[in-house]
């Protein structure tokens, strides 16, 4: 599996950018998906959460500074 710093890397080639992010989706959904749902019981609900998440992820990563994991 390809590491987190090489995803950030492929992240900011535009020609990439769709790649990598489906690569990052595919490596943390369940992990995210199972925290949330400690705190959300309806899976619906916990799904939604993952997409809004993961739409944040989208918006924010162009400025990731790499000072924490991807995952935190």
């Amino acid at each position: 599996m390809i590491s987190d710093s090489e995803l950030l890397l492929q992240f900011q080639d535009e020609l990439k950018r769709h790649d990598a992010f489906s690569q990052l989706i595919n490596k943390y959904q369940q992990k995210i998906y199972w925290h949330i749902r400690k705190m959300v019981i309806d899976h619906d609900d916990a799904d939604d959460v993952v997409q809004e998440t993961f739409i944040k992820v989208w918006h924010g990563l162009q400025n990731f500074r790499s000072d924490s994991q991807v995952y935190t």
